[in-house]
C-alpha cells in the first residue's frame, strides 16, 4: 500500500478571512467551522500545493531547481491569485507555507500522488459541465461571424470565471468518456458500497457521449424495475454522489489525495452517518481523505468510529453493524475549527474521539429554545 500523508504541518497568514493559524495534515483531515470563516479557502489552497508537488515529481525540470523548499513557498503564495482567480489586492500579504524539511520535500515529489477535489458546486456542475466546457468553443464561433470587439472577447474566452479547483472539476467532467474506457480500480467495491447503500441504483456513463444515465434499484408498484433516466432527472443526492462514485470506479489509487466541500450536501442525516462510514473505508484501505464539514452528524460518526477502535467495545460492533474496516485510529485523524479568524486544533483522543465543541453550543442553545417554549406552553394550558 502507498504511504498515507501523515503530520505535514502549513501555516496560514492572511488568507481570505483567515488570519492565521497552522493545521496539520493526516490520512483523514476535517475542516469544520461556521459559514464564511475561510474552510474552502484553505482547502484550495491545500489542493494547490499537492497539484504543485505532484507536477514537480512528473517533469523532470531543468536542473531540479524547485525542490528548494523558499522556491516551492514563492510560487505557491504568487500563484495564489491564479488558484482564487480573484484580484491580487484582495490576496495581498497572504501566505500558506508547508513547513516541511528538506528531505521530507524531496520525499513527497518522488512519491506521486494524484489529487482530486469534488467543490461544493459538484450536483450544478453534473447537470451544465458541458455548456461549461464549450463556452469558449461557442463565443469564438460567435466571434467570427458578429461584428464586436475581438480582442475583448478573446480575453474574456482565455480568462476562466472560476477558481482554479472548480476549473479542474470542469475539465475532469469533460473528459468522461475518456476516463470511462479505464479499467475498474481496487475501490471499485468502496463505489459498489456508495451505490448500494446511498444512492441505491446504477450509474452508467456513455462511451460515445459521456451523457450519464442513472437507474434506481427499487422496482415500480406493477413490478416492472424503473427505467434509466438522465442525471438531471434524478434527486440532489443521486447527482451530488455521481462525481464520487466515478472517482472511485475508475481512477482513485491508493496514496492520492481525495478532498470534499461539504460531503453532507443534499444527505438525509442517515445518510450523512453513512458517507462518514465511506470515508473512513477509504483511509483505511489507503486514500488520504480531507473534508470541509458543517454536519454535526458526520463528526459524531467519525467519533464512534475512532472509539469502536478500542478492543473492549469490539462486541459492539457487531451488534450496531459495524465492520471492521470502518474504526479509525485517533492518531490518523487531525480536525480543526475555523472560526473567529483563526485555525485551532481540536482535542481528538480514543475515548472521546473529536470534542468539537462548535456543534455542541449550537445544539444546547436548540435545545434551551424548544424546552423554554414546551413548557411555556404547558403552563399556558394548565393555567387554562
Amino acid at each position: 500500500m502507498a504511504r498515507q500523508l501523515c503530520n505535514m504541518t502549513f501555516a496560514v497568514k492572511n488568507l481570505g478571512v483567515v488570519k492565521q493559524g497552522t493545521l496539520t495534515q493526516q490520512p483523514l483531515t476535517v475542516l469544520c467551522g461556521p459559514n464564511n470563516n475561510g474552510k474552502t479557502w484553505v482547502m484550495y489552497s491545500l489542493y494547490y500545493y499537492h497539484k504543485l508537488i505532484a507536477s514537480l515529481g512528473e517533469n523532470d525540470l531543468p536542473g531540479r531547481n524547485l525542490l528548494d523548499l523558499s522556491k516551492i513557498i514563492e510560487i505557491i503564495n504568487k500563484d495564489l491569485v491564479a488558484v482564487f482567480n480573484t484580484s491580487r489586492d484582495l490576496l495581498k500579504n497572504a501566505s500558506f507555507v508547508p513547513q516541511l524539511s528538506a528531505e521530507q520535500l524531496t520525499d513527497q515529489i518522488q512519491s506521486i500522488r494524484k489529487t482530486f477535489l469534488m467543490p461544493a458546486e459538484r450536483a450544478g456542475l453534473h447537470l451544465f459541465y458541458r455548456e461549461l466546457g464549450t463556452r469558449r468553443t461557442a463565443l469564438l464561433h460567435h466571434a467570427s461571424r458578429e461584428n464586436i470587439d475581438l480582442g475583448e472577447l478573446l480575453r474574456d474566452v482565455i480568462h476562466s470565471r472560476y477558481a482554479m479547483p472548480i476549473a479542474d472539476y470542469i475539465n475532469w467532467l469533460n473528459q468522461l468518456s475518456e476516463n470511462q474506457r479505464n479499467s475498474q480500480g481496487i475501490f471499485h467495491g468502496y463505489g459498489e458500497f456508495l451505490k448500494k447503500e446511498l444512492v441505491r441504483g446504477a450509474y452508467t456513463v456513455s462511451l460515445r457521449t459521456g451523457d450519464i444515465t442513472f437507474k434506481p434499484r427499487q422496482r415500480k408498484r406493477d413490478g416492472n424495475r424503473t427505467q434509466s433516466m438522465s442525471l438531471h432527472m434524478t434527486s440532489s443526492t443521486v447527482k451530488s454522489l455521481f462525481g464520487l462514485w466515478f472517482y472511485l470506479e475508475k481512477q482513485a489509487k491508493a496514496g492520492d489525495l481525495l478532498m470534499i466541500d461539504e460531503p453532507e450536501l443534499n444527505l438525509h442525516p442517515k445518510n450523512q452517518r453513512i458517507i462518514a462510514r465511506l470515508l473512513a473505508k477509504l483511509v483505511n484501505a489507503g486514500l488520504n481523505v480531507v473534508i470541509s464539514t458543517h454536519s454535526d452528524y458526520i463528526v459524531r460518526e467519525f467519533n464512534s468510529l475512532i472509539m469502536l477502535n478500542d478492543e473492549r467495545v469490539q462486541n459492539l460492533r457487531k451488534k450496531h453493524g459495524y465492520q471492521e474496516d470502518e474504526v479509525l485510529d485517533s492518531t490518523n485523524v487531525g480536525a480543526y475549527l475555523f472560526d473567529n479568524q483563526t485555525i485551532k486544533p481540536f482535542e481528538i483522543s480514543p475515548d472521546d474521539g473529536i470534542y468539537a465543541t462548535t456543534f455542541d453550543e449550537v445544539i444546547r442553545e436548540l435545545n434551551q429554545v424548544n424546552d423554554d417554549i414546551y413548557y411555556s406552553l404547558q403552563e399556558s394550558s394548565d393555567e387554562q
